[in-house]
């Protein structure tokens, strides 16, 4: 006996009804929550490239040989062409310490006195900024960093980014990110320092916490009065994801107050946030 027709469903209705119900889920799934299960989760079936069944002695001969060879040394030249190229630009060859004004442009261009040049009283410099990013849609993001920087070239940088975001569903998401790095100053002027790092990123949110390894790296220019300007590249892992973040600033200075705008974008496992900010840093 064939199925009654009041209860048969045409194949294109069972195809579109599948279509909207998979659509409905995901809008119900905002960013954060994107990112939140890409750091917890991960991908399981995920091969580690340092797996001890991948990195056998064959192998292990077959890199020593390619950095033997002239391929390999210029590939090393390479991957150390972004620390020395600054030094060389720079000037900066000595590696010695160059203490600080009291902030940028107090008495005299830059803000780092040239290592041959006359030494202030300051071997420490701290600065605190505050800040506020949107990305002009349904995420906003508050900001707060901490920079220490010395006279020895060693420094502390550490943010901390609360994530907001406006669900489809009426509701709201939060999460925190973060990082911490121990960086060095290997190329400096009076009017320009450059520095890499390694730290620890973290995220936090209602349901886990998570850590990571990081590299950054990065630089900072005061050209000329009242201007400054700044990037950062950080690299590296947050729980199961790989993370990746660039910032851009522009600011201007008012005494040992800077105002500025910012422009960040990360992406964890191909997740993607991104805010434009306004932010004011101070110099002590």
């Amino acid at each position: 006996m064939s199925r009654p027709a009041s209860i048969r469903r045409p194949p294109l209705l069972s195809f579109l009804v599948a279509v909207f119900a998979t659509a409905g889920g995901l809008s119900a799934q905002g960013k954060l929550d994107q990112v939140h299960d890409s750091v917890h989760d991960g991908d399981d079936d995920q091969e580690d490239p340092f797996d001890d069944d991948d990195w056998d002695d064959d192998e292990a001969s077959d890199l020593e040989l390619l950095i033997g060879d002239p391929i390999g040394t210029a590939v090393e030249y390479t991957l150390f062409l972004p620390f020395y190229v600054p030094r060389i630009a720079l000037g900066d060859e000595t590696l010695d310490r160059a203490e600080f004004q009291d902030h940028p442009y107090d008495d005299g261009p830059g803000f780092w006195f040239e290592p041959e040049g006359a030494f202030s009283e300051h071997d420490l410099s701290v600065r605190l900024a505050l800040e506020y990013g949107s990305d002009f849609d349904d995420i906003e993001r508050t900001g707060f960093a901490l920079q220490l920087e010395h006279a020895n070239r060693f420094g502390l940088e550490a943010t901390w980014n609360r994530w907001h975001e406006d669900l489809d569903s009426g509701g709201t998401d939060e999460l925190d990110l973060g990082d911490v790095n121990v960086v060095y100053r290997f190329a400096q002027s009076a009017k320009a320092a450059w520095r890499a790092g390694a730290g620890l990123n973290f995220l936090h949110d209602e349901i886990d916490s998570d850590l990571g390894a990081n590299f950054t790296y990065g630089a900072e220019f005061f050209p000329k009065e009242p201007l400054s300007l700044g990037f950062e590249l950080d690299l590296g892992t947050l729980g199961d994801a790989t993370e990746t973040h660039f910032r851009g600033r522009l600011g201007f200075l008012i005494h040992e107050f800077e105002l500025y705008a910012s422009f960040d974008h990360f992406d964890i496992d191909d997740e993607e946030l991104h805010s434009y900010g306004l932010g004011l840093r101070g110099w002590f």
